[in-house]
């Protein structure tokens, strides 16, 4: 791997992103910085604050590598700045596909910067023997103009955002595209305790609902560890092509120390099936170490075999009321769902989520 190489835009270069111990340490300046370009990104692109990164928190997740290899790289102006950062990422458990991402300073873009980003996070991912290239861009929910259509046959990303433009250039094609949709706690939850009443009688005696907070009990984290499992095979995927990802109670207990380490809060709603002590589905709750920023939903799944028993109203309903129970200083939680997943849409706008931002799911053969 090239430590560093030259690119098209005078006086930029791209690097490794030296890692420091803490955000505390006398060398995490480029860390902070570094945070900084994506929370800036981040913000111009979806409209929003809620994809700040919290640099403590990301900090953690990049030294984690037992399941995941994780590249970051900078690029720097001429006097030493960062003005972009390129993050890839590589499953230990897969063998085909990379995720990455590039982040460029809004003031900054249109001089070469994201276009080299990409080309190098592109090479990075047939250094490791990728062969497929996912990313994602952010886009403003009510950005007007002419869209592209995910080929999943719902849902559109806006042509003029240069996040777009970047992606086609550079022989990308759309895969999905998910809604990303905020519930605001500022909003009445009886509704979602109702929902939640009938769809309990709905489950009926074979199904019961269960709730904790990190970590989870050992009487469940086998089930619950297989469930997660399922995620990258069985939620709608577009004409995106997950592998599948091994999780067993030892990962599991793993991401449960990464949250704690990171001062994070998890808590996950499952149902169980009684007759057979299977975990049928489930629902995971976030929070960063700032109690009063929003929290974010991870996994929401119901297998396949369980679904039609409305599990999916009854791990979503559940798992906010008792989250707001548990965090009543976060003020909304954001998700994700792939356009096409219209049960799962169905049941967030009933509780009260409202669509904030659009996000297209990209890929490229390598």
């Amino acid at each position: 791997m090239f430590d560093t190489i030259d690119i098209t835009h005078p006086g930029v270069r791209i690097a490794a992103l030296p890692l420091p111990a803490t955000t505390d340490a006398a060398d995490a300046a480029d860390l902070l910085a570094a945070a900084d370009i994506i929370t800036a990104a981040g913000r111009h692109d979806s409209g929003t604050d809620l994809f700040d990164v919290e640099p403590a928190e990301w900090l953690v997740g990049l030294q984690s590598t037992k399941y995941a290899e994780r590249v970051v790289q900078v690029a720097r102006d001429g006097d030493d700045r960062i003005v972009g950062v390129l993050i890839l990422e590589c499953q230990r458990d897969g063998e085909k596909n990379a995720s990455g991402s590039v982040f460029v300073h809004p003031d900054l873009r249109g001089r070469g910067i994201e276009d080299a980003l990409l080309a190098e996070c592109e090479r990075l991912a047939r250094e490791h023997g990728r062969t497929v290239l996912h990313t994602w861009n952010l886009v403003r929910a009510d950005l007007p103009g002419e869209r592209l259509a995910s080929p999943a046959g719902l849902g559109a990303v806006p042509l003029a955002a240069d996040t777009t433009q970047l992606l086609l250039r550079r022989g990308f094609t759309l895969g999905q595209v998910e809604r990303v949709s905020v519930f605001d706690f500022a909003d009445s939850l009886d509704h979602a305790r109702r929902m939640l009443d009938e769809a309990l009688a709905k489950a009926g005696p074979d199904y019961r609902a269960v709730w904790w907070k990190s970590p989870a009990p050992d009487e469940h984290v086998d089930g619950y560890a297989y469930a997660v499992s399922r995620m990258a095979t069985d939620v709608p995927s577009g004409e995106l092509e997950w592998e599948e990802e091994v999780w067993d109670a030892e990962r599991i207990r793993y991401r449960e120390q990464l949250k704690a380490t990171a001062g994070q809060i998890m808590a996950v709603t499952a149902v169980v099936h009684e007759p057979t002590g299977a975990i049928a589905a489930f629902n995971e709750l976030v929070i960063g170490r700032d109690r009063h920023r929003r929290s974010e939903n991870y996994g929401t799944l119901v297998l396949p075999e369980h679904r039609g028993h409305r599990l999916g109203t009854i791990v979503k309903c559940l798992g906010l009321i008792r989250w707001h129970e548990l965090v009543p200083t976060s003020p909304s939680v954001m998700t994700f769902n792939a356009e096409e997943n219209r049960y799962m849409l169905d049941v967030n706008e009933a509780v009260g989520f409202r669509p904030a931002v659009t996000s297209g799911e990209w890929k490229k053969e390598l």
